[in-house]
């Protein structure tokens, strides 16, 4: 798809800009994110929404806006395949020199706009434009700053994640042009492909960061990124493979991270070793061989992955420590076990009385104390809850030691409390399990 020629006239030396805008179902934002571009202290700007046939009531709010901006917002309503073909048919409409892109339910800061125009008037070799940008909840409340780099970092730096927050760019049209609208295939990672292309034609210093605060970015369990974690990863190593020629294992990892902090209780209830060898078999055409040889090693080591059973999870370390907190998770289909059993270790280099306050699904506390450093066996009861249900159970200690502090050699220096050896969900009649024997 190539975008059409015809331009809106610059007043005076301002170039025109043009935003667009995807859109689907997201009323509940939709008006933030267009007031925070049309009410910009840039008279040269218009605001080009592409709408994906929405049904909550986002067609009824675009009819009022338009009559409040007039023909600063022009917005199409129609099917798509995801929201990078909605951004493509937005940019067929859009006639400015400068290109933005906001997300509905993002927004930009006050004066972001007039930001960029200088930043590509003082760096007229610049052919995009980024800048900083804060997360926020639903609600709008800051959770922290995006991890931002300049453009030095380069094509390379890619590898560790992406550096540009999307809603902070703006472009040249002529360089958009020149690299070519986003890849429809992608449903997730499609703005990274966009950046990566960018980095590969042109220079590091024809690229520029704005260093103040441009947009923000709004995180909540409906969003793309939340929402489709797993797509995310594969996309992620797919683009980062197309351009450098490999994925990094530490893309892997993050998302075996997010599976282990999700299971069992999840939206994908399959065993956790099912899902991984999933995940495993989509990307490894993404890895270097050595690098699955290596990820194979590390993956038949993790007890994270050893102990899990199906529907049953402890929320260790990889090497089976717990540094004063574990989660026990157990999510049942048909009939539940009577209870599940922890067998753990204190195995501290020095005796210790451990002390552990165990919170119940009914939030009831029991407090125990693990004398010596013989194994020891926590037996949880599950509650009586019908044929299919969750629960979870929490471990709790202040106490803990540092490896690096007791045995010579050591660099670990992680604050450790007790080992998980073995982890089993016990079928057998319902009878009173004691919650702890040694």
């Amino acid at each position: 798809m190539k975008l059409p020629v015809a331009k809106l006239a610059s007043s005076g030396r301002r170039p025109w800009v043009s935003v667009v805008m995807p859109s689907l179902n997201q009323a509940q934002f939709l008006e933030t994110a267009v007031r925070s571009v049309l009410a910009q202290d840039y008279e040269q700007l218009d605001l080009v929404v592409a709408d994906g046939m929405s049904t909550d009531g986002s067609q009824e709010l675009l009819v009022r806006l338009q009559r409040e901006f007039g023909s600063k917002l022009r917005w199409v309503s129609q099917q798509d395949d995801g929201p990078a073909q909605a951004v493509n048919a937005a940019l067929a409409l859009a006639q400015g020199e400068i290109i933005g892109w906001l997300n509905s339910d993002d927004m930009y800061a006050q004066g972001a706009v007039t930001r960029a125009t200088d930043q590509f008037a003082s760096h007229p070799e610049q052919q995009l434009v980024y800048g900083l940008a804060q997360h926020m909840d639903a609600a709008g409340h800051s959770l922290g700053a995006y991890p931002t780099r300049p453009a030095s970092a380069g094509l390379a730096g890619f590898a560790e994640g992406s550096f540009i927050c999307q809603p902070t760019v703006f472009m040249r049209r002529e360089a958009l042009a020149q690299v070519g609208v986003l890849d429809e295939s992608l449903k997730t990672a499609f703005d990274m492909e966009l950046w990566l292309r960018f980095f590969k034609l042109f220079a590091p210093q024809q690229i520029g960061l704005v260093r103040h605060l441009q947009a923000f970015s709004r995180l909540h369990p409906a969003c793309l990124t939340q929402r489709e974690r797993r797509q995310v990863a594969l996309e992620g190593m797919k683009v980062l493979a197309r351009h450098l020629g490999t994925a990094p294992a530490h893309w892997f990892w993050t998302h075996v991270d997010e599976l282990c902090a999700s299971y069992p209780l999840g939206p994908d209830s399959s065993p956790l070793l099912k899902q991984l060898e999933r995940f495993i078999n989509e990307v490894k055409g993404y890895l270097e061989p050595q690098t699955l040889e290596a990820l194979a090693t590390q993956l038949r080591a993790d007890a994270r992955l050893s102990l899990a059973k199906p529907g049953l999870f402890a929320t260790v370390q990889p090497d089976g420590w717990v540094s004063k907190r574990v989660d026990v998770k157990y999510h049942w289909q048909d009939q539940p076990a009577s209870a599940v059993v922890m067998r753990c270790a204190p195995a501290w280099p020095v005796p210790c009385k451990l002390r552990l306050r165990v919170r119940l699904p009914g939030g009831q506390v029991q407090t125990l104390v693990i004398e010596g450093s013989d194994e020891f066996v926590l037996s949880f009861e599950v509650p009586p809850m019908g044929r299919s249900g969750c629960t979870v159970w929490t471990v709790e200690t202040s106490q803990s030691f540092v490896p690096a502090r007791h045995e010579a050699g050591s660099s670990d220096k992680r604050s450790l409390s007790f080992k998980v050896l073995t982890l089993e969900a016990q079928h057998e009649p319902a009878r009173k399990q004691p919650m702890f024997h040694g």
